[in-house]
Order: structure tokens, then sequence, then C-alpha cells
């Protein structure tokens, strides 16, 4: 048996398929086209109005066969094109956001926020020769913490302050000897348990519920103390929403405590140390703890004059007193830094809202009732530092 194959009769035969392909796809185009150009002209006669006012309605078959293969096709498109990204052959995985977990953020208004990372790993246990891929949780000692350790570079802080970026003058110094990593007998077990609180707090947190003081002190913050452990949380979103809360926290116990003692202590803990063991606690760069905090105490600051001006309005002089030392108390726990970019949006806000006359009024009350201490935060706060007047002009001075 002999098979002889001609090269160039082949060759000839492919070439003619790819011409009679070329030639067919090219008249099914233009027939396309051409259908959907009569489509649209008949689209123009689609309604009519004869001579006895009588609308009319009527369109060629075509043209409904043009619209109605063309809403169809344009349905299996769309279709395709989103298996094709739920599996992951166009580059992207697990609908908009690709490879992060985004859950709303109720203390930021319901804004959509990135909670985790979405990595991929194979199951040290195989099964069947099957490799299984599971979401790493944003925990990263969770993974397995009895067999990863936790090296210091891990939490190195994230450089990301410029040389002109300082930490506030009220910022620790260092981080007090209750809170240094000393190892101890049970620093694994510490360590493990750290783990297992702080990846309960996040999932409660993704399944929308708000971070409690029972978590955050009595849990989290008392084990870091008593052992010194400290938890790696990968995603930025949801470190600094952890952060926020506990700074939250602080304040409100600032302000619980207005008629005790200007000293607020948290647990035990200074104010200040609480909110930098709780950043050291957690790894986050101390530059931009201290951008969280004075942040916090901004919004309080406009929160607070805003209600003390609601209150002065109903009569009531004793509660918009109170609002007031809120203010006088948390400036001088936090005081914020001399022209702050904060203190410059609270002013800005507080414009909109309040007239020059009604800013001074507060002002007046705050230092009778604070005295020089927070007259320069308070001024700068209301707008009050550029006014051309011998009251405000000085205020440096004041304060010296």
């Amino acid at each position: 048996m002999e098979m002889v194959i001609d090269i160039e009769d082949v060759a000839y035969r492919a070439t003619s398929s790819m011409r009679r392909f070329f030639n067919s796809t090219q008249m099914k185009i233009n027939r396309f086209v051409s259908s959907g150009n009569e489509a649209l002209e008949d689209l123009k006669t689609l309604v009519t109005v004869d001579d006895d006012r009588r609308v009319i309605i009527a369109c060629r078959r075509s043209s409904l066969q043009f619209f109605g293969n063309f809403i169809l096709w344009g349905l299996v498109v769309v279709v395709a094109v989103r298996v094709l990204m739920e599996l992951g052959f166009l580059g992207f995985r697990g609908g908009y956001g690709g490879g992060f977990v985004w859950r709303r953020d109720r203390s930021l208004a319901g804004k959509e926020v990135v909670v985790a990372k979405r990595r991929f790993k194979e199951r040290e246990g195989k099964k069947k020769d099957l490799n299984f891929r599971v979401p790493i949780n944003p925990l990263t000692p969770a993974r397995d913490t009895t067999n990863v350790k936790i090296t210091e570079a891990e939490f190195s802080p994230r450089k990301h302050a410029t040389s002109e970026e300082r930490l506030p003058k009220w910022w620790p110094v260092s981080v007090p000897s209750s809170l240094a990593s000393n190892p101890t007998m049970n620093s694994k077990e510490s360590q493990k348990e750290a783990d297992i609180v702080m990846r309960a707090i996040m999932d409660n947190r993704m399944s929308g519920k708000d971070i409690t003081e029972d978590d955050i002190i009595q849990q989290f913050r008392q084990i870091c103390k008593r052992s010194g452990a400290r938890v790696l949380i990968e995603t930025a979103n949801a470190r600094d929403s952890f952060y926020r809360a506990s700074v939250d926290l602080v304040m409100n116990a600032c302000s619980r405590s207005i008629n005790h003692s200007t000293v607020v202590q948290i647990d035990g803990e200074n104010a200040q140390h609480f909110v930098a063991g709780i950043a050291f606690n957690i790894g986050l760069d101390s530059i931009r703890a201290a951008k969280i905090v004075s942040a916090a105490v901004a919004a309080r600051t406009r929160s607070w004059f805003l209600q003390a001006w609601a209150l002065e309005m109903q009569g009531k002089r004793m509660e918009a007193v109170e609002e007031l030392s809120k203010i006088c108390l948390i400036h001088q726990i936090f005081p914020p830094e001399e022209s702050s970019p904060e203190m410059e949006m609270v002013a800005r806000g507080l414009e909109k809202h309040l007239r020059r006359e009604q800013r001074e009024f507060l002002f007046d009350l705050l230092v009778e009732i604070c005295g020089a201490g927070s007259r320069r935060s308070a001024a700068e706060a209301l707008g009050l530092v550029q006014i051309d007047s011998p009251k405000y002009r000085d205020y440096k001075q004041a304060t010296d």
C-alpha cells in the first residue's frame, strides 16, 4: 500500500479553504452590517400617523429578526465574559476587587474597604493528589501558630514617613517595659491566644459586628501586656480599622472622666501609653498611629464645639460647659501640634456652621473654664488665630 502526499496540493487546498472561510465571514459581516443599516432606517418610520390621526406601528420582519439576534448574541457574550471572569481566565477572580476581600465598614459610613488579601496556597494535607486552594485569613500568625515563628522584621514599621514627619510631643519616647517582648514560660501559648482573639475580632468585624471595649481591653490588650505578644495584620485597612476603634475607646474614656481627674487611666495605663501600646502590639507605624489619634481628636473637637453651641442656644449652659470641658481634657492629654492640618480642617468646618462672633463666644467660654492651657489649640480649631485683635494676637504668649 502506497500513500502519496502532495505538499503543493495540501497547501492549495488549505489556502482555498482559508480563502473561502474569510470570504464567507466577510459576506456574513457585510450582510449583518447591511441588515443593521436597514433596521435603523426602518426605525425611522416605525411609528406613523395617517390622515385619520391613527397611530400605526409597522416594521419589516427582517428588522425584528435583526434586533432579536442582536439581543440574543449580546446576552450570550455577556454571560460568557462573566463566566470567564469568575474562572479567572481574564485576569480577574471573585468579581470586582480581584484578589481582595471587601466589606462595608459602618464606622466609615458604609464605605467598602479591603479587609483581607485573597491569596491561595496548597493545603498541607493533600487528599487524593488534589491541590485544594483556600483563602488565607488576614491574620498571618493564625495560619499555623505552632509552626510559624514571627520575626521582628515582619513587625518593622512600614517606612511611609518623610523626613519632615515626626511624632507629636505627647507620644511616649519608648515603649514601657511592661510592653517589651520578654519571653516567658508560656510565650507560645500567649502568642497563640492573642492570635485567636484577634482572628475572632476580625471575623466579627467582617460579619458586621462592632469591636467592643471588652474585645480590646479585657482580652487582646491584657494578653499583650502580660506576655509581650504581637499580632501582625497584613491588610492596612483592617489594621487601621482596629486601631481607630481602640482610639475611639480612649476618647470615650476621656469624655467620661472629665469630673474626676485629668489623668485618664485605661486598665491601669495612661491614655498615651495605651494608644502607643496598641500600635506596638499590631505592628502599626508610630507616625501613622499618631496621625489617626490626631484625626480622632480633631473630629471630637469639631463635634463637641458644635454640640456646645447647640446646647447654648437651648439655654443649657451647664451642658455646654460640660462639652467644652471635654475639649479641654482631650487637648491636655493629646495636645495638637501648632498649626496642625487637623485643627485647620476643624476651623474650616466650623466656619461653615458658626459665625465669627459665635466662635469668639465659645472661645471666651472655654478659656474661662480651662484657663490658658488649651488657648492656642482652641484658637486654631475655631479659626481665631488670624483675627486682628489684641485679644487673639498674643495667644502664643499666653500659653508659654
